[in-house]
């Protein structure tokens, strides 16, 4: 493909990419393009703060991430657990996962990732050839750009926020601080500012291990 220009596959028997699918599908086809790009940029943004953030919020993405499930992501992520304290409840349920039906035949659909010159295009593409082999740069594109259109739910304005950013946050907690902000949650615990946590090391690979325990920290945390 032309340089600056990315495919990637979403798939109609996988929860995660029905709900990403679906929010793509919110946005008319004139403007999906830059959407999409934004997405990404978010996500790689997001992937600077902490490498292992993108690999966990799709695993939480149903169509809808609350703030208060984000935070605890982040939360749960860079260790400063007391800023679980004042995050609003979740419904008894969870967020409600969009419905498969075992009737509906599978497709694989393909969405074509455009990136520009400039600072957004950069960001993208330093960590999709720094961050990854050639082998893993589609899941990592995937999870980019489900990460992005996570935190368009969120907050709509919270991914052309972070892509406009000249630099990253630079701690999850930063991070975590800016969504409760976007999303109106000020009155959340904002004990996390008092804890310094781990700056981010974008160029360290995630460790399997260290996201099966926060996986599982994130079930009991919402009793999922």
């Amino acid at each position: 493909m032309p340089d600056g220009q990315y495919s990637f596959y979403l798939h109609s028997d996988d929860r995660t990419d029905i709900a990403a699918m679906a929010t793509i599908s919110t946005i008319s086809q004139p403007l999906r393009g830059e959407f999409i790009r934004t997405a990404a940029t978010a996500g790689a943004v997001v992937y600077q703060v902490d490498a292992r953030l993108p690999a966990l919020i799709p695993v939480f993405f149903a169509g809808q991430l609350s703030a208060a499930r984000l935070c605890a992501v982040m939360a749960l992520v860079s260790g400063t657990w007391s800023s679980l304290t004042g995050l609003p409840d979740e419904p008894e349920n969870g967020e409600a996962a969009l419905p498969m039906s075992p009737e509906t035949e599978y497709q694989r659909r393909r969405y074509t990732l455009t990136l520009q010159n400039g600072r957004s295009g950069e960001r993208v593409e330093r960590v999709l050839t720094e961050a990854a082999s050639s082998r893993l740069r589609g899941d990592l594109l995937r999870n980019l750009i489900i990460t992005g259109l996570a935190l368009h739910t969120t907050a709509p304005e919270l991914p052309r926020l972070l892509t406009s950013m000249p630099v990253p946050p630079p701690s999850v907690s930063e991070l975590q601080a800016l969504v409760q902000q976007m999303a109106g949650t000020t009155a959340v615990n904002r004990a996390a500012a008092a804890v310094p946590d781990t700056p981010a090391t974008s160029a360290m690979p995630v460790s399997g291990s260290d996201t099966r325990e926060i996986k599982k920290n994130m079930r009991r945390a919402f009793g999922d």
